[in-house]
């Protein structure tokens, strides 16, 4: 039975109201795309979900009871999906260097914080996270030497700026009112150092002129 799903790709478990586990998938090896969006009663994943080395696209978009993801060792992926996973509470561990993902979304999460692994994500170009509950953007960040717009609009509790990437160049960061005031002057120096370097690097006067407006207005 397992040999006749050996070649399955594509496996849709979209609004299974009564799915609440997605068990062991080990016998799915060349499983390309999962996607079991508003599947709202579902708790868990099996960790041998994180171990499908040919899955390039992960949709679990609404999946409101949702509290944790398994660490993934995906080299293929190239979207994960998880807006709407009100109640998952930490972004899964990346096991891997990840080369493929260009692009993540993490809104309406209760994701307080992103993993030490996060700056597996190497190739990663756009980070956009609007979560209430996310309080702290780590260090690891700096490993995106490819990140160029990073939104943060809506991140209330929002406190801490760890680190930024290096060649960061747009960041949005409206009505994030519990920022630190250590993070607040790490940015406004961000702010100063870019009147320095305009003569060399013009493009970096919008990078800082972003943060200036959106990080202080309607604190």
């Amino acid at each position: 039975m397992q040999k006749k799903f050996n070649n399955i790709k594509i496996l849709t478990l979209d609004h299974s109201y009564y799915l609440t586990h997605i068990s062991d998938v080990s016998g799915l090896p060349n499983l390309e795309k999962l996607s079991f969006q508003d599947c709202k009663n579902l708790i868990t994943i099996h960790n041998s979900f994180g171990y499908l080395n040919k899955l390039e696209i992960v949709d679990a978009t609404g999946c409101r009871k949702l509290k944790s993801f398994p660490p993934l060792q995906l080299p293929s992926l190239k979207e994960l999906e998880l807006t709407g996973c009100k109640s998952l509470n930490r972004f899964p561990e990346l096991l891997c260097k990840m080369t493929n993902i260009k692009e993540i979304t993490i809104y309406d999460t209760s994701i307080e914080e992103l993993p030490f692994s996060f700056g597996n994500l190497i190739e990663l170009c756009y980070l956009t996270i609007s979560c209430v509950y996310f309080k702290i953007l780590p260090e690891c960040l700096t490993e995106c030497h490819l990140l160029r717009i990073l939104n943060l609009d809506y991140c209330y509790s929002l406190e801490e700026i760890r680190g930024i990437p290096p060649n960061l160049e747009e960041l949005f960061a409206y009505k994030c009112k519990s920022l630190s005031s250590s993070s607040r002057r790490m940015l406004m120096s961000q702010v100063c150092c870019c009147f320095l370097l305009h003569y060399y690097l013009t493009s970096f006067i919008v990078f800082h002129i972003y943060i200036y407006i959106y990080i202080f207005d309607d604190v």
